[in-house]
């Protein structure tokens, strides 16, 4: 008897506890629609129809992505890695080279026709660098002409040439008074220095030969006073024959003197 009042008193609860709820929604309530204040501008996504318009996967035009592939690869050199920490950095060299592989490409057929090898290109480049830094030099570092060479300048480098190789044959005195009198003080300067190599040679002190350079002479010169004077004008003539220093009579006499003391001195 206890069970059955309990159950009929929840049940009796549960009975008002439904009917102060609202009035439960008809099927007519619920919009699938606009409302009547939405915006103007308000799309219902759900109405029938909305999404026929989308193409579908077999519609949409493929896209030539080769026009896009070749922009890309075109920025993907060394020339475009902007990373600062990066450590492999482009040189100059390296841009210079680039530079000039990419005139090449310009000049010539496409290598996709002809096959060129890579290292065609780079070997061109090179030669084509190394011609333009000889252009340089012949214009701006020297007093020689482009093309044209000076009759002048090459009868005194085939008598300069004569000279070093018959060294140990030669009387020096004369081309020295020659070079004094035409007042070509650098030539009678390279004169005097070849008259201290031709004297340390024939006492055997050096061993000449006429591809020898000046370092290596000084390297063969065991006594070190000797070492040290006959370095002192080989400078001497470094700065007047390739430094192209100019030299008039008073300075000419005045380095004449270093190679005089130093002849009579180890004579």
């Amino acid at each position: 008897m206890f069970v059955l009042g309990f159950l009929s008193v929840s049940y009796a609860q549960v009975e008002d506890t439904i009917e102060s709820l609202s009035p439960p929604l008809t099927e007519d309530s619920i919009s699938m629609k606009a409302p009547e204040h939405a915006p103007q501008d308000w799309i219902d996504y759900m109405q029938d129809g909305y999404y026929d318009t989308v193409p579908r996967m077999n519609q949409i035009p493929q896209v030539d992505t080769a026009t896009y592939t070749k922009l890309i690869e075109r920025y993907q050199d060394e020339e475009f890695d902007y990373d600062k920490n990066s450590p492999n950095r482009i040189g100059l060299f390296k841009k210079i080279l680039d530079r000039l592989g990419r005139m090449l490409n310009n000049l010539f057929p496409s290598r996709e026709y002809f096959q060129f090898a890579d290292v065609v290109y780079k070997l061109l480049a090179v030669a084509a660098l190394v011609l333009f830094v000889w252009i340089i030099y012949r214009v701006l570092f020297s007093s020689k002409r482009l093309l044209i060479k000076d009759k002048d300048d090459d009868d005194a480098s085939d008598e300069v040439k004569f000279v070093e190789k018959n060294l140990l044959e030669i009387d020096l005195a004369d081309y020295i008074d020659k070079a004094q009198k035409e007042h070509d003080f650098a030539l009678a300067i390279r004169y005097l220095n070849l008259l201290n190599i031709q004297l340390l040679a024939k006492r055997e002190l050096i061993h000449w030969k006429y591809t020898k350079t000046h370092v290596e002479l000084i390297e063969e010169i065991e006594h070190e006073e000797l070492k040290r004077d006959f370095t002192r004008n080989v400078n001497i003539y470094n700065r007047v024959w390739y430094g192209n220093m100019p030299v008039d009579q008073a300075k000419y006499e005045e380095f004449a003197s270093y190679f005089l003391t130093f002849q009579s001195k180890w004579r």
